[in-house]
């Protein structure tokens, strides 16, 4: 092509167009032709207007869903970064309590003297020391 532009309409090229409209020129004579030509004008004109309005509903609708989308897309990006933040600090926390070098050395630690939580309740009594001369139950 040289750069000249095709002039398509339904498939019709400018030659076919041409032979279009000296045919409706010999068919309805020089003095309807003005008539002719605004009605298919007001014709093109509406046909522009539906399908505009039809392109613009369109959008209209499909921006609606499009904002749905929008909203929960960012809903679910936001629970897996929570999910992604949990995994994470779960297994942080889980190697920290699998590598024995941070851990605290209990062996080398002196024992607490925390009390356990089962005998809170107990009167606070000295079990009996066993030694080797204590008498024995009869039987």
């Amino acid at each position: 092509m040289s750069g000249m532009p095709v002039l398509l309409f339904l498939d019709v090229s400018g030659g076919e167009l041409l032979v279009i409209m000296l045919v409706v020129f010999l068919v309805f004579g020089p003095e309807k032709m003005p008539d002719i030509a605004r009605k298919v004008g007001r014709v093109m004109n509406q046909m522009k207007k539906a399908s505009s309005d039809l392109t613009r509903e369109f959008k209209k609708e499909t921006s609606a869903f499009q904002q749905e989308i929008d909203k929960t897309s960012e809903i679910v990006s936001k629970r897996i970064e929570s999910v992604s933040r949990e995994i994470n600090s779960t297994k942080t926390q889980i190697i920290n309590d699998l590598n024995p070098e941070n851990q605290p050395d209990t062996a080398s630690s002196p024992p607490s003297s925390t009390v356990d939580p089962s005998s809170k309740n107990l009167p606070h009594s000295n079990p009996p020391a066993a030694t080797e001369s204590s008498p024995e139950k009869p039987e």
